[in-house]
């Protein structure tokens, strides 16, 4: 039992940190919209031919020390970071099938896996959120609904009308979870008289609605908007009193400055589809029964 867990989570760890190098070439291609297939990785600096030794997940970045053989160019952190973390992910998914042994739950895992940390990449460097993964998401979320109703709480041997009941719980956690970030976004818009959230977090909150029901939307939502405050805040803070200017005076950072919130949003999904759930969602049926209960009495 114990070394099956091993040989699977081990499996899980390699093919995450393959998915990681993908999700590299993604966020480093995509928002030039270049092909993440053709040409072959080729050296950012120099453009000559990356080796496919040179190119192996974790690993190669060890064994070059951040370097590129070919020139003085620097590896960029990011990648071996990307790697590790996916592969950390992919191996925490194995290891629960190798628990649970439930095959749709793991490909659905891998694939909201992949979709999170690739916007997360994505938006942090430009403050883009391609549509292929957010709108793709949530299509691939109602695919995965129809075809795996396991994912919204119904047997894993399902019939027709559970189908249909999982893909209506799908298709109504996109439209809820999107439609309260929009209005959100719209009435901030109005008070701060600038835009307060773009299209993409919208689009993307779609995507979580489809995979983690409307309750997994609305807990990413204020999850999202707690995380953010909990690190961003100290983090202006600091820069205000430690950010020096060429002649060695203070900088004060406003507060209007404009930061990413999908990252944010994409780091709360992925610990409600990690087992948040099962407060978030307990807490939503108690207090549907309180009100229930309530109104009863009215």
């Amino acid at each position: 039992m114990f070394e099956d867990a091993y040989l699977k989570t081990l499996v899980g760890f390699i093919l995450g940190s393959i998915f990681g190098s993908f999700i590299n070439v993604c966020a480093t291609r995509i928002p030039l919209g270049k092909s993440v297939i053709h040409p072959p990785s080729s050296c950012p600096q120099c453009n000559v031919r990356i080796k496919w030794f040179h190119n192996l997940p974790i690993f190669s970045w060890l064994m070059l020390r951040g370097k590129a053989m070919c020139c003085n160019f620097e590896i960029p952190f990011r990648y071996i970071g990307v790697e590790f973390l996916t592969a950390l992910l992919f191996g925490f998914f194995f290891y629960q099938y190798s628990l649970f042994g439930s095959e749709s739950r793991l490909f659905v895992s891998l694939a909201f896996g992949f979709l999170m940390i690739v916007i997360i990449v994505i938006d942090l460097e430009t403050m883009i959120i391609p549509d292929r993964f957010s709108m793709g998401g949530a299509l691939l979320g109602l695919v995965c609904s129809a075809y795996f109703p396991l994912l919204h709480g119904f047997s894993s041997d399902p019939l027709f009308p559970e189908r249909l009941s999982s893909v209506m719980t799908s298709l109504l956690g996109m439209i809820i979870s999107s439609s309260v970030l929009f209005w959100i976004g719209a009435f901030a818009e109005k008070l701060m008289k600038q835009e307060a959230l773009g299209q993409g977090d919208i689009k993307l909150l779609g995507c979580v609605g489809a995979f983690c029901g409307w309750e997994g939307g609305l807990f990413t939502i204020f999850a999202g908007a707690l995380l953010g405050s909990i690190i961003m805040i100290p983090l202006m803070l600091v820069s205000k009193y430690l950010k020096l200017n060429k002649k060695n005076r203070r900088v004060e950072v406003g507060w209007g400055l404009e930061i990413p919130f999908g990252p944010f949003l994409g780091m709360a999904a992925l610990a409600y589809f990690l087992g948040l759930h099962l407060y978030v969602d307990t807490w939503f049926e108690k207090t549907r029964l309180n009100f229930i209960h309530l109104f009863s009495f009215v």
